[in-house]
């Protein structure tokens, strides 16, 4: 059974092509992966009778053999069967070529997660955390996303709370970088939770202000007491009396 890119990326155990980059270039030894070139054998001649090996030709062929032995001793035995190579480089290449059709479909996908990625009830950070992680997984498989790029995508799933900000920063050019745009995104934010908070005092202290304020009106445990005693009130027993005076005196009137 042919091996697929799938496979051989599940074969390099733990290092795979986005972690062995990085590392490769902090030694100083990047160009061992992306170019097959090496220096000349031979250097000056001393004399002309004989001539000597050149040292950065000892010093790359020193470099590469250790990488070399390191690069494949990631792998197991299933992958050392179809890697042809001898150099760094060639084994590299070998390996890029394997693994092109898995590196495709792994590109449309990522792709595909810039463009509907959303911040929804996540905070800033964790939106943020995830996008870059997508940008530097397409960047590591050589198809980086442009500065610009990334400062539409990330205002675009922002949502609506951020409206007024993302059409402020990008009406018109000149538009800001990344980072520019991270920049002024985070003292936004700043302000919008200032806000919140000062609303949120502002209510606990009305609330808190109302309700002690109607008990003090309505009296103990905010149940209103009835007084009947106080100016222009007239007592039921004495209403009824007066008014009984009065209906006799008009039914006097009419009779007379």
């Amino acid at each position: 059974m042919a091996l697929t890119g799938t496979h051989i990326r599940d074969a390099l155990d733990d290092s795979n092509t986005t972690e062995i980059t990085p590392l490769v270039r902090s030694l100083g030894l990047l160009h061992h992966l992306t170019n097959g070139e090496r220096p000349a054998e031979e250097g000056e001649s001393v004399t002309d009778q004989e001539k000597c090996l050149n040292p950065n030709y000892q010093r790359w062929i020193g470099n590469d053999g250790l990488l070399t032995l390191w690069l494949l001793g990631t792998m197991k035995k299933d992958v050392l069967r179809i890697i042809n190579g001898e150099t760094t480089y060639e084994i590299w290449t070998s390996i890029e070529e394997q693994l092109l059709p898995a590196t495709i479909e792994k590109e449309r996908n990522l792709k595909n997660m810039l463009m509907t990625i959303k911040k929804g009830s996540r905070s800033l950070e964790e939106y943020l955390r995830d996008f870059k992680s997508i940008s530097d997984n397409l960047a590591a498989i050589k198809s980086p996303v442009s500065d610009q790029d990334k400062v539409f995508q990330f205002a675009l799933g922002l949502g609506p709370r951020y409206e007024n900000f993302r059409i402020a920063m990008l009406t018109k050019p000149p538009y800001p970088s990344f980072s520019q745009f991270l920049l002024a995104l985070q003292g936004h934010e700043q302000s919008l939770n200032a806000r919140k908070e000062e609303e949120k005092f502002f209510v606990e202290h009305a609330q808190a202000y109302f309700g002690q304020h109607g008990r003090g009106r309505n009296g103990r445990n905010g149940k209103a007491h009835f007084n009947s005693r106080g100016k222009g009130f007239t007592p039921a027993s004495r209403y009824n009396s007066q008014n009984g005076q009065q209906s006799t005196q008009n039914i006097g009137n009419y009779s007379k």
